[in-house]
């Protein structure tokens, strides 16, 4: 067969890329020395990707049946010899993951897999026949046309029944609407779209729209806190959310509006999500205790009598929120979360109850509900594992997740209605920025605010560097969410880490040498460190098998600050010498994102999911309180001096303002209100002249239309 009918044997995943008929591995174009076996480990492990391989498939793959060889050592050497050529780990692997007892499996985003691919045939011994030579090289002859027409008929019957023509596939707008409107769904029959508008206190609520209508907007709730509609089966009623700082509520009304009943209430849930079941007689959403570490589980809400079920157990350390029901009612995909929402992978579980199964293994925020198609078979996801918020569809049998085929642009909270070939999704305008506020002194600020860096990509949680010249924040302006470094003027931006993870929480060394940040890759989270400029990150070994996040140094650099958890234990605080040795723990109930005071007495600290701040004696001793105002969930937005604590207040208003806690008088000062969503972070310039703060620039959303979709 030509070589130009091969050419498409060629995968690519990260910054490697596999030519399967050459036997060639090479990354960022460079070719990677690898030897035959570990070469041919590679192969089937992309041949099955997301699947486990058995170490006998293995076996039988690499040696034929009358090899006598220890396959126990060969096999454990030649994964090792991949592993080393990939760059990867055994404990924190990117792309090869050990599955106990069982064999391994290849965890990477494949970005451009064959749909049929070859794995080369065991070697065999050059002592045999001829005969047997030809007799392999026909064999081998045969299946390679096979493959090949095997390829063009599976894609020719991919592009005309998984997705249809991509000429066919049309993205429109929702007709007749403008503004702020978020999480949409679709009603039962596809003619109409129901979603929360946001544009405003006037405006904002829950609206219905027809599918292509002009002025069909029909307005069903003004509350500022409902979100997350979902339609009956019937198409007769719509239920939503509706959220408040301490309650969480299920509110149901008429699809042509009319008095709203409220059909549960109970504590605040950090996820969202609402689903109704197809025969109409349960609802499943996300309940939450009120408990520290904050937990929640998918329930069913029965309409019969009001009552309330638990359909899955999440583990420890996990929150299961957004589920979506079959078409057919059997099953519950849902989103399960670990590590304050940002590590997110899609399960299902059985509406009878059951352990769920994880469809997805990328530990990568998800936005919005899994959906699923019409005939039950895909679910489609929004997901940041190829970097912007993008759609994704996998089959529920499991397998490797492939894009939503389309112009489609960045895009989260797909909708599928029950009949007819369409698909809704929110896409958000939005850039969130880093501002600063300068000071006349500690109550009053010199000017309005302006925008310090605003380039491409969102920007977070950003730390001024000891002599103030200098930035770090994360920023996801190249897909990826990675540490970056600007003057502070916003100009000479530089990108330290390319982890392909998420990468966050980037904090000076008091000599300015050194960033510390918090990782999260496939796995746990965990500390790094990097020299800058031009450094390479080192892991700082913390505490093996949990999570471990939030790092800040030590006034004299010697000791790391972090926060760490382990299942269902909640988050506490640790030091660690910078040096090595043993963490030692520091809170006994509950702590993150510590921070040492400037006369190295104390440890200031806020809690995981609890308001207020706290601070406890470096020393050892009791934790006392030291503030109220600072708002559950906004950890990472205060900011400590010697004279009292900057921080963000969250009130009852839609607006948030940046408030002084002066620790001599006892008693808070405002110091400005922002005019729009505040983002995660807040830092205080060495000099104390000016505060960094994030913002959200909300340009508009708009809900998109797919027709054709199937």
């Amino acid at each position: 067969m030509p070589d130009a009918e091969l050419s498409s044997l060629v995968v690519r995943f990260d910054v490697f890329e596999v030519d399967l008929r050459a036997g060639e591995l090479r990354k960022e174009g460079r070719l990677v020395k690898l030897q035959e076996q570990p070469f041919r480990v590679l192969s089937l492990l992309l041949e099955r990707s997301g699947e486990v391989v058995t170490r006998n498939e293995l076996r039988q793959n690499l040696w034929p049946a009358d090899t006598f060889v220890d396959f126990e050592h060969g096999l454990n050497s030649a994964v090792a010899r991949l592993r080393v050529a990939l760059r990867d780990s055994a404990d924190r692997p990117r792309f090869i993951e050990t599955v106990a007892k069982r064999g391994y499996r290849f965890i990477s985003q494949v970005d451009a897999p064959p749909p049929t691919m070859l794995v080369a045939a065991p070697l065999v011994d050059g002592a045999r026949s001829r005969k047997h030579a030809r007799v392999a090289a026909w064999i081998a002859g045969v299946m390679l046309l096979l493959a090949f027409f095997c390829t063009i008929g599976l894609w020719a019957l991919y592009r005309k029944t998984a997705e249809g023509p991509l000429s066919s596939i049309e993205v429109v707008p929702l007709a007749g609407l403008r503004g702020f409107q978020v999480t949409p769904a679709f009603s039962p029959d596809g003619n109409q779209v129901a979603f929360r508008n946001g544009d405003g206190a006037h405006n904002t609520g829950i609206y219905t729209t027809l599918v292509g209508g002009e002025k069909s907007l029909l307005r069903l709730s003004r509350d500022p806190a409902d979100c997350c509609p979902t339609w009956s089966p019937d198409g007769r009623h719509i239920a939503f959310i509706r959220f408040s700082d301490k309650t969480f509520s299920i509110v149901v009304v008429p699809a042509l509006g009319g008095t709203e009943h409220r059909v549960y209430m109970g504590p605040a849930s950090m996820g969202a999500g609402l689903t109704w079941s197809p025969n109409g007689k349960v609802l499943a959403f996300p309940e939450a205790s009120a408990a520290d570490p904050p937990r929640s589980w998918i329930s069913l809400l029965s309409f019969a009598d009001y009552s309330t079920r638990p359909l899955t157990a999440p583990p420890g350390g996990s929150l299961d929120a957004e589920p979506a029901f079959s078409p057919d009612g059997s099953q519950v995909a849902f989103v399960r979360s670990t590590v304050a929402g940002v590590c997110n992978d899609v399960y299902v579980v059985s509406a009878a109850g059951g352990e769920a199964r994880r469809l997805t293994f990328d530990r990568r925020p998800i936005i919005g509900p899994p959906a699923w198609t019409v005939d039950g078979h895909e679910i489609v996801f929004s997901s940041t594992r190829g970097g912007p918020d993008s759609l994704w569809r996998i089959p529920v049998s499991g397998g490797v997740p492939r894009p939503v085929a389309g112009p489609i642009g960045d895009g989260g909270w797909p909708s599928i209605p029950a009949k007819g070939e369409q698909l809704a999704y929110e896409q958000i305008v939005a850039k969130f920025n880093i501002w600063r506020l300068d000071l006349k002194d500690q109550k009053h600020y010199q000017a309005p605010p302006s925008v310090l860096i605003s380039e491409k990509g969102d920007k977070m949680r950003p730390d001024l560097s000891p002599d103030g010249n200098k930035i770090a924040f994360e920023s996801n302006r190249l897909g990826f969410w990675d540490i970056w470094t600007c003057a502070t003027d916003g100009s000479n931006c530089d990108q330290v880490t390319s982890l392909h993870g998420t990468a966050g929480r980037a904090r000076w060394s008091p000599n300015g040498r050194y960033i510390a940040f918090e990782l999260h890759p496939k796995e746990r989270s965990e500390i790094y460190i990097v020299e800058v400029p031009g450094g390479v990150p080192r892991l700082l070994p913390t505490l093996p098998g949990a999570d471990n996040l939030s790092p800040s140094w030590s006034r004299d650099g010697k000791w790391l600050y972090f926060a760490s958890k382990r299942d269902s234990e909640p988050f506490q605080l640790w030091k660690m010498p910078i040096q090595g040795g043993s963490p030692t723990k520091l809170t006994k109930h509950g702590g993150i994102s510590g921070v040492e005071s400037p006369d190295g007495r104390f440890l200031y600290y806020s809690k995981y999911e609890l308001g207020g701040l706290w601070k406890m004696p470096l020393e050892g001793g009791e934790e006392t309180q030291v503030l109220e105002e600072v708002r559950g969930g906004s950890w990472p937005n205060w900011a400590l001096t010697s004279d009292g604590i900057y921080f963000l207040r969250f009130d009852k208003s839609p607006r948030v303002s940046i408030q002084f806690f002066d620790f001599t008088a006892r008693k808070t000062i405002p110091l400005w209100t922002l005019d729009k969503e505040p983002g995660w972070g807040l830092a205080m310039s060495p000099n104390g002249k000016s505060i960094l703060y994030v913002q959200g620039e909300f340009a508009e959303s708009n809900i998109m239309l797919v027709k054709n979709f199937r």
